[in-house]
């Protein structure tokens, strides 16, 4: 008869520890106590967005605003000096009269032709060369240290100074005079688009080293994107510069276009026409400037959303 084989009781188990049973965590909130709920979520949107949408919208009213308050005080100041000494310093409706005077005999509209040929032929040429040259400075080290302090050089010299180089080397014709405006007009626009061009990201022109991209797909991909506004900020100085070129060129080669109209009423002492003409080359320089940057919001509408 076997024996039975002994059972093991629950004393003789090995001992283990038993971990501390920790008390309940406390449990959270209704959602109601600590978060709002979806109906006052979707309430309150449409206020911030109204509220912000409203500012958006005031923002160019308030700026529009601003500058009919100055555009105003600076007509009043100007008919105050006016009357005081009307021989030397026109009335704004005396500078109007003079202007529409021009325009009834047709000499304002036949300067504007010629003047806006002269400023449109150097624009032109100036943005070519500074958007090509400022982008390949950029990417040359070579280039960029063997001609800088040329451009600096160039740039720093008056337009005035070189005027009578110009004028002994090419002559009276359109050739010289659109040169002066190049000369005026360019160096802005290639600084401005070296210098974004350096200022591009170093981490993407990393990555696109990386993915092995062509030298066309990195210019279109990173350089050209991130040169862009800079290089349109350098177009709008050039727009002024180049205005004072064509005024310069046709006061020193040619007493013709917008230039040659100045020239004529200062030597008249008509200080009417001189102030017209100027309060038209003004009005055209706010209205190029105005372009450019409608031009750059086309071109780079990024950059608006950036600063927004």
């Amino acid at each position: 008869m076997m024996a039975s084989q002994p059972t093991a009781s629950a004393t003789s188990l090995p001992s283990r520890s038993r971990r501390p049973i920790s008390a309940p965590r406390k449990p959270l909130p209704p959602p109601s106590l600590w978060m709002p709920p979806c109906s006052a979520m979707r309430s309150s949107s449409p206020a911030l967005v109204r509220s912000a949408g409203t500012g958006g919208a005031q923002a160019p009213l308030r700026a529009a605003l601003t500058g009919l308050v100055g555009l105003v005080a600076g007509v009043a100041i100007w008919q105050i000096v006016g009357q005081r000494d009307p021989v030397l310093f026109a009335t704004p409706g005396r500078s109007l009269d003079a202007v529409n005077a021009t325009i009834s005999d047709g000499s304002l509209p036949s300067a504007l032709r010629a003047s806006g040929t002269v400023f449109g032929l150097g624009l032109v040429a100036a943005a070519a060369v500074g958007f090509g040259y400022g982008l390949l400075v950029a990417r040359s080290p070579a280039l960029r240290s063997s001609t800088e302090w040329l451009v600096y050089a160039m740039q720093s010299v008056p337009i005035v100074a070189l005027a009578p180089l110009i004028l002994s080397t090419l002559g009276f014709g359109l050739l010289a005079k659109s040169i002066v405006v190049f000369l005026t007009a360019v160096f802005p626009i290639l600084i401005n688009t070296a210098e974004g061009a350096r200022r591009a990201p170093a981490t993407l022109l990393d990555v696109a080293h990386v993915y092995r991209s062509s030298e066309w797909r990195l210019w279109h991909d990173v350089l050209i994107p991130h040169t862009v506004p800079y290089a349109m900020t350098g177009l709008r100085q050039g727009i002024a510069m180049a205005l004072v070129g064509t005024l310069v060129a046709e006061f020193f080669l040619n007493a013709s276009g917008i230039g040659g109209l100045l020239l004529t009423a200062s030597a008249n002492f008509d200080s009417a026409t001189v102030l017209g003409l100027t309060l038209v080359v003004s009005a055209l320089a706010v209205t190029l400037m105005a372009l450019g940057r409608l031009l750059e919001r086309r071109i780079a509408p990024w950059r608006e959303q950036n600063k927004s």
